[in-house]
């Protein structure tokens, strides 16, 4: 090394490079392998630390909540609670989405989609104390959401410092909004082995 050089440790991934043979996808296979065994331990254990969760087996949020929960199980934390702050803000807004209508002309109408649109624009937090006065979220769904918004604030800019436990708390906070919002319990009794339709699924939130 010259006198003015210095050392540098460096991370290279060239396995783009490599050609797109049977071969190389064998060799990624076994690279990946390893990955997952060597993280398998840890995952099976971070199963436990998640809420239950019981939706409909056909719905908009199943796929995105299943996603969710397994970036935590595997260990990618930051993306986790990224995720929990997407879904937490798509159940509000369409929460709004469903519930809000406008009068125009003596009658009431639904606002077409592009003026819904505008919401999109619109913090969660401002919507979501919107719902709790209008008495369509409880108020812990309402602050736990504005909780949700502000951890995944911190982690958007890569100001986290507890990724692990932020992400649990994460998804806690978006099982609270689960729970009020899509949960099959919000339309269903579940009586003597079975789910039993609510004689009224718009009862007053406290």
């Amino acid at each position: 090394m010259s006198e003015g050089s210095q050392h540098i440790d460096v991370f290279i991934d060239l396995l783009p490079n490599q050609p797109k043979n049977d071969q190389s996808r064998e060799n990624f296979r076994q690279i990946l392998r390893k990955r997952f065994e060597k993280s398998l331990p840890d995952a099976v254990e971070r199963v436990w630390d998640l809420p239950p969760l019981i939706l409909k087996a056909h719905g908009d949020y199943l796929d995105l909540l299943n996603e969710t929960r397994e970036l935590y199980i595997l260990g990618h934390f930051y993306s986790c609670v990224a995720m929990c702050g997407i879904v937490g803000e798509r159940l509000v807004k369409d929460l709004l989405r469903a519930s809000v209508c406008v009068q125009k002309s003596g009658s009431l109408q639904i606002p077409p989609e592009t003026a819904f649109d505008q919401f999109e624009r619109v913090e969660v937090s401002g919507i979501a104390r919107f719902l709790r006065e209008a008495d369509l979220l409880t108020d812990k769904a309402s602050k736990d959401a504005e909780k949700l918004g502000q951890i995944r604030n911190q982690y958007a800019h890569a100001r986290g410092k507890k990724p692990q436990q932020d992400a649990l708390k994460s998804i806690n906070l978006l099982h609270t909004l689960v729970e009020d919002t899509v949960s099959v319990f919000t339309e269903f009794d579940f009586i003597d082995g079975a789910f039993v339709r609510k004689a009224s699924t718009n009862a007053t939130k406290s």
